[in-house]
């Protein structure tokens, strides 16, 4: 079977990797991915990369979740100890009525479903973050299980893979349309003018899914990441090399951070998420790459490293903020998601094991299903949604 994957992302290179040299149906799979720039340049490489099952609103969601992160440790175990995975918890607290409580009930109701989550103390907060200094009187929760992905670094190893077993991968083409023959898509045009044949076709476009799909008289639910004020766009930066500062994950509530396998640290910040769209001058993002590193500094007083990258990140966000996973019309597949990172290695296990036959755990997460619109929230908070990232490059000096 000949199967074109567009969006050399997480999910696509997840996907690549999942079907190259193996089987569909009666016989081998013959994948392409198609990207656009390179795998691992657009949202994936810019996301904040946290690896959780942090939300018990939804316990079906949470489980899906939870199946993720156990798909990201047998999957790095595949590569050895690659230092572009790590769980090394995540700490996050609040220091403000009602977010203390709001934190305290989401830490009961994760420990109800048998998630590994708990309030700590100030002193088992000094020795899990030694250089961190929060506010006094906070209250403070940790989760051992979840840590952080490096999105270029992962994507590069899942494309690479995926070439080594017979993949073919094309960058640095857009496809511009889906390729008919009455109701069947039959593959894309790339934006050389040639075409690629394809049995299947598998839209892992991100943000860009919807256009694509459109060439084909196909809907997708996506917030529109051009609208201004849309939630889709955010911002992260990078800095140099801090070694020692910070040992996992960290919410508070003016600032996320992470480590970076070079030792720097990767920052983000829900006003400042909320503040940015396509819009935003370069020199506002400049101005708010400058903000997160001062942020950075006053919980990290240790911390001297410069901004050495920052990046307008525009996510891939679901109207209802779940998964859009599933055949549109013959020879058509969507895989699109919000939280990408967390899920990719596994939604991939699961869409291999769908187009042998129907599978039931993406029942739920099918593109036509009936959605009820609600902002989904792109924050990478435990208090206040998930995040995720693409965009343009910029270059900072802070």
């Amino acid at each position: 079977m000949r199967i074109v994957i567009i969006g050399g992302g997480i999910i696509g290179a997840a996907l690549a990797d999942r079907l190259a040299g193996g089987t569909v149906g009666e016989g081998a799979a013959e994948v392409t991915l198609v990207d656009r720039d390179r795998p691992g340049a657009g949202a994936s490489g810019a996301s904040f990369a946290w690896l959780n099952a942090n939300d018990p609103s939804d316990p079906a969601y949470h489980s899906l979740r939870v199946a993720a992160l156990g798909a990201w440790r047998r999957l790095a175990g595949e590569f050895g100890d690659p230092g572009w995975f790590r769980v090394t918890g995540n700490t996050a607290w609040a220091d403000t009525e009602p977010v203390k409580t709001l934190l305290s009930e989401r830490v009961a109701r994760l420990s109800a479903l048998g998630y590994r989550a708990e309030l700590i103390t100030a002193g088992r907060l000094r020795e899990i973050e030694p250089s961190l200094r929060p506010a006094a009187g906070a209250v403070t929760a940790h989760y051992s299980g979840e840590g952080w992905v490096h999105g270029p670094d992962a994507v590069a190893a899942l494309a690479g893979r995926a070439r080594d077993a017979g993949a073919r991968v094309i960058t640095g083409v857009p496809a511009t349309r889906l390729n008919l023959r009455g109701e069947r898509v039959t593959g894309v045009r790339l934006g050389t003018g040639d075409d690629l044949d394809a049995d299947l076709t598998i839209c892992a476009a991100g943000r860009h899914s919807a256009a694509l799909l459109a060439t084909a008289g196909v809907g997708l639910p996506l917030v529109d990441a051009e609208a201004p004020g849309s939630a889709a766009p955010g911002l992260t930066a990078t800095t140099g090399p801090a070694p020692g500062l910070l040992n996992g994950v960290v919410h508070s509530p003016a600032l996320d951070m992470r480590p970076t396998p070079e030792g720097g640290l990767v920052l983000e910040a829900a006003d400042l998420d909320e503040a940015t769209d396509l819009g935003t001058p370069p020199a506002d993002l400049h101005a708010r790459a400058a903000e997160l590193l001062d942020r950075a500094r006053a919980l990290l007083p240790g911390l001297t490293a410069r901004i050495e990258r920052f990046r307008r990140c525009v996510r891939p966000l679901p109207a209802d903020g779940r998964p859009l996973v599933g055949p549109h019309r013959p020879g058509l597949y969507t895989a699109v998601t919000h939280s990408g990172i967390t899920l990719g290695p596994h939604l991939a296990d699961l869409i291999a094991a769908d187009l042998r036959d129907e599978e039931a755990a993406l029942a739920p997460y099918r593109p036509d299903r009936p959605i009820r619109a609600e902002m989904p929230s792109a924050h990478a908070g435990p208090l206040f949604g998930y995040a995720g990232t693409e965009g343009r490059d910029g270059a900072a000096r802070s």
